[in-house]
Order: C-alpha cells, then structure tokens, then sequence
C-alpha cells in the first residue's frame, strides 16, 4: 500500500522544519522527510547567526526581521532550548584607512531604518575582550542574535510533531513522481509516498530532485568551511564579523567610499578562496570560526586551503585564538541564487510543487519561510509579501558565476 499525506515537505533543515510547523499548526496533514537527521546539511553546519546588519532594505530584510521580531515570543512557543542569544553583532576594523567607508555605512544603515552605532576600539574590547589592542572601531547592531542551529531546526521539528505533524530521518528521497503536469508524491528509501501538495526544501539538493521531474531549479552551490576550537574562557557573548567579510555584501560595495583593496588580504588570493571573517563563542566555551567561501560544485567536505585560510587569518587578527586548542573542522554546501533571494512559490506549469529554497540566511529567513509556504498551502494571507520569491522571477536569468549578498 502506498502511504499518503496532504503536504510532504523534503528537507529536514530550518526551512522544513519551519514549514512543517506552520502547517502543522493550521491544521493540514504534514509529513517531513530528512534523508539523515534533522539539520544534517546547510543548517547544521553555519555559524548559527541570524544577521540584520548588512541586510538589504527590501524583501531580503523583511524576511529576516519577520523572524527577529517575534524572536521572544517565537522560543517561548517553541518550548525547547535552542541556545538563542540576543546580544547583538558587531563587525570589527583595524585599518584607520577603513574608518571613513566603515562611519558611512552606519549612517547608511540608520537612514535605512536599523539600530546601528558605531564603537570605539575600548568600546569593541569591552563588549568582546577577545578582541586585540589593535582593534581600532566596530559596527554595532542590537539586532544582531545567535541560535545554536541543529536544536533551532529541532525545536520548529517537535512543535510541528505535537501538531500532529509526522518527522521522518533516515528516508531517502530519490525522486518526485511525477502524473503529467502534476508531481503527486516521492518516491522514498521506505517506498512511495503520495502527497496533495509536495513542498521541495531540500537546499543544495533541490536542483537535482528537481530536475528528475523535469523541472530547473536556478539554485546554485558554495562550500563554506568552518573551523572549532576546543572550550576556552567565555569572552564574548555577541556574533562578531572581522571588516574583510564586509565586501561579500552588496549593502557595503554600494557605498561611494567603498574601496575593495582595503578589505582584501593576500592569503585569500594564496589560497584562492574568499574568507568570510565570521565568529562566535558557543555556551560551551569554543568557537566557530570561518568561513572560507569557495565554488568546486557540490562538494561537502573540508580541505586543507580552506582550515589553513581561516586559522592564518584568525591567528593574525585575534591573537588570543593562538592559544585556541583545535576540535575540528568542516565543511557544508549553502544554495543560492543570484539576486540573494530565495525561490518560495508553486512551480509554473507544474501542479503540485511547492519550492522553499535558495537561501544564503536560512536561520532568520527558514521562519519566515514557513509562514509563507503556510499561506501557500492554506490561501491564507501571508505575512509578507510573496512576489519577490517567485520563480519565474526576472533576477534569476543572470549566469551566476559567484554570489554576492
């Protein structure tokens, strides 16, 4: 017998974790599908920052502040533990040739709305005292938060299960099955599961599950690498971005000061790879550090350009890591597109098919995400705007070569 269920979500990370919840609780028959376990891709394997400050005015910001706002009263309904902080973010400099563009970018980012101020070098050491003498400024924003990621997706996952919604690890999606115009359900490692509505959230695999049914998925993949120490002393409690990752964001290169040569360092050109100078302290005392940014296709694992990238970089910019004993490394494949946007919509032409995929800041925007792919399902009003994820949208034509967020 094949099994049956209203909406089957594939993807067991934070976007179908959160839409399983959605569903769930407006009362539609859900099963989710995780070919491992819960969090075991893109999710699992990021820095866990749910990051306003670079966000774009527009439908990028709307779908992370969604999320921010209804952070307290999201954990609280969640009921579990997922190590949230709300501390706020800052993004470091050194450089005195850096202060002019790093001064207009605060006040471009207050024009735009956020509540962002700009640090002296005291003030950076006192919020995070890992921070070395030489540290001159930092951007700050109090909006800025942290999740400890895997327990963020467990969390939307047990609220869904006590909305009666079914969580599955371990089954295998193959392919979807596909009836003329209409995809009608997957074929799975436990057998065919039939489905009114299928939701792909399947990140980097999107594309390919996609295409067995004959339809393109304009999703692209990036490999970012993370490196974790083992516990030291707690000395910071806030998400923290070194200047060089500054450039990687649109918001920061559109500025007039810009200048792209001072935010650049030789070692990304000697390993040829960008390094998106993010870190964090996790409760436990370590920290992630990362993230080397490279584009070799789907490939998951580490290596050893990417480890030696971020433990030069760190060593030379925060002195205080030397000490840092070494736990391990990774390595995850995060999906993008080339206007920065998700694709959340029904797939033209073919009945059935939901996608909820493509994103570079799944942990504030997964939320969100499972709202509107809620209101897809249920006609019900979603809470932002749906027309900048569509999938025949405009931005998605460009040849992708990089992203630039």
């Amino acid at each position: 017998m094949r099994e049956r269920s209203d909406v089957l979500v594939i993807g067991g990370g934070i976007v179908g974790a959160a839409s399983a919840y959605y569903l769930a609780r407006a009362g539609v028959q859900v099963t989710l599908l995780e070919a491992e376990t819960l969090g075991w891709g893109a999710t699992g394997r990021n820095l866990g920052f749910i990051w306003v400050h670079t966000r774009k005015v527009g439908p990028e910001l709307d779908l992370v502040m969604n999320t921010r706002a209804r952070l307290p009263e999201l954990v609280e309904e969640l009921g579990e533990d997922a190590q949230v902080q709300t501390n706020g973010g800052m993004v470091y400099f050194s450089d005195e040739r850096q202060a002019p563009v790093m001064g207009e970018f605060v006040a471009q980012r207050v024009a735009d709305g956020l509540p962002m101020k700009l640090l002296s070098g005291a003030e950076a050491r006192e919020i995070a005292p890992v921070l070395p003498p030489e540290v001159i400024g930092a951007t700050f924003c109090e909006l800025d938060a942290q999740v400890e990621p895997t327990l963020w997706v467990r969390a939307f996952a047990s609220a869904a299960a006590r909305h009666g919604a079914q969580i599955r690890e371990g089954v295998r999606v193959g392919r979807l099955l596909r009836e003329g115009d209409r995809i009608v359900g997957a074929e799975t490692s436990e057998g065919p599961i039939l489905a009114g509505e299928v939701v792909l959230a399947a990140g980097g695999w999107s594309p390919a599950l996609a295409a067995l049914a004959g339809v393109e998925l304009p999703i692209h993949p990036m490999r970012l690498q993370i490196v974790q120490t083992q516990p030291m002393p707690h000395e910071t409690r806030h998400v923290i971005y070194g200047s060089m990752a500054l450039k990687q964001y649109s918001t920061f290169q559109d500025l007039p000061s810009f200048d792209d040569s001072l935010f650049v360092n030789d070692a990304e050109w000697r390993y040829d790879m960008l390094l998106l100078e993010g870190f964090a302290q996790k409760a436990d005392g370590s920290y992630l550090l990362g993230c080397a940014m490279d584009y070799p296709g789907f490939v998951w694992e580490a290596d050893l350009r990417g480890v030696s990238l971020i433990n030069e970089l760190f060593m030379e910019h925060v002195p205080r890591l030397r000490e840092a004993g070494f736990d391990r490394a990774w390595g995850g494949v995060l999906p993008f597109t080339v206007d920065n946007l998700p694709i959340i919509d029904r797939v033209p032409d073919v009945d059935g098919l939901i996608v909820a995929s493509g994103h570079v800041f799944g942990n504030g925007a997964g939320p969100t995400t499972g709202q509107l792919v809620s209101s897809l399902v249920t006609g019900a009003e979603p809470v932002i705007s749906l027309e900048p994820f569509r999938a025949a949208r405009d931005g998605l034509r460009i040849e992708a070569g990089q992203s630039v967020w």
